[in-house]
C-alpha cells in the first residue's frame, strides 16, 4: 500500500537559541485526510508546518513524509542530513500556502504558476502554461493569467498562490493561516478552494483561525499550546466537547 500523502510526527523537538519551540510533537495523518491545527499565537504551529516542509529542521524525532525519512537519512544508527539537492526533490511533493501570498510581483499570475514547473522540473513552457491556464480556471481565476498581482485583490492573489503550488503536483497541501491577512469578504473566496481541494482527496494540514471550516471540513483537530500537543481528536468532538481544560479556555475565546 502506498505511503504517498502520509506524514508521521514521533516526538519532534525544535529550539529557536534558548526557547523550545516544539516538545516532543507526536501526529499521524492518513492519504487524504484534512488535519486542522489550532491554537493560540507562538504556540508552534507554524514552526510544525516548516518542518513538515522542510523550511526548518527538526532538532529530534522522527519526521517521514510521503512514507519517507524527510531531510534526513539513517546509516549505522546515524542520522545524517539529505543533499540539497535530494532534499528540494522531497520538497517538491509538499506544497505550502503561506499568510501573506508570496507571489513574484514582476510576473503575470500565468507565470507565477508557471515558475515552478518551468525552473524546478524543466517543463516545457508551452506545456507549463496550459496547465497553468486550467489550475488557475480550478480556482476560479480563468481569465486573469494575463494580470500581475497588483491587479489582483488580496483573494485572487491568494488563489493564485495555491494554484502555483498545486503546479508542482505534490500529494500533500500546508497552508499556514491562508485567510489571515484577508479582507473577511474575501475569505470564503479562498476557503471554497480549498474545500474543493478536500473533496478530491489532497491531504491537507491547516493552521486557522477559521472554527467554521475546521469544523465543516477537517477530520481531525489538533490544539496546540507552549509547544506542545495538548489535545488531539476528531474535529467535530473537540470542538463541541473538548476534554482538556486549556483546550476549553481558548474555544470559549473564539467560538
Amino acid at each position: 500500500m502506498s505511503a504517498d500523502g502520509t506524514i508521521q510526527v514521533r516526538s519532534l523537538r525544535k529550539s529557536f537559541g534558548h526557547k523550545t519551540v516544539l516538545q516532543n510533537i507526536d501526529l499521524d495523518v492518513a492519504s487524504g485526510e484534512v488535519c486542522c491545527i489550532i491554537g493560540p499565537s507562538g504556540s508552534g504551529k507554524s514552526t510544525l508546518l516548516r518542518c513538515i516542509n522542510g523550511l526548518e529542521t527538526a532538532d529530534s524525532g522522527v519526521l517521514k513524509v510521503n512514507g519517507e525519512d524527510f531531510g534526513y537519512y539513517e546509516t549505522d544508527h546515524a542520522y545524517h542530513a539529505l543533499s540539497r539537492k535530494k532534499l528540494a526533490l522531497q520538497r517538491t511533493r509538499v506544497g505550502m500556502v503561506f499568510q501573506q501570498f508570496n507571489l513574484f510581483p514582476n510576473m503575470t499570475a500565468q507565470e507565477n504558476v508557471m515558475s515552478g514547473p518551468v525552473l524546478v522540473k524543466g517543463q516545457d513552457k508551452k506545456k507549463a502554461a496550459a496547465r497553468a491556464d486550467e489550475l488557475l480556471a480550478s480556482v476560479g481565476l480563468d481569465g486573469h493569467g494575463f494580470k500581475y498581482p497588483a491587479q489582483l485583490s488580496g483573494g485572487q492573489q491568494q488563489r493564485v498562490a495555491i494554484a502555483r503550488s498545486l503546479a508542482m503536483d505534490p500529494e500533500i497541501m500546508l497552508f499556514d493561516e491562508p485567510t489571515s491577512a484577508l479582507d473577511p469578504e474575501k475569505v470564503g473566496e479562498v476557503l471554497a478552494v480549498m474545500k474543493d481541494l478536500a473533496k478530491k482527496g489532497m491531504t491537507m494540514v491547516v493552521v486557522t483561525h477559521e472554527m467554521g471550516f475546521a469544523r465543516e471540513v477537517s477530520d481531525s483537530l489538533l490544539f496546540m499550546d507552549e509547544g506542545f500537543v495538548v489535545e488531539r481528536g476528531d474535529a467535530r468532538e473537540v470542538l463541541g466537547n473538548p476534554q482538556e481544560a486549556r483546550t476549553r479556555s481558548f474555544l470559549e475565546k473564539v467560538l
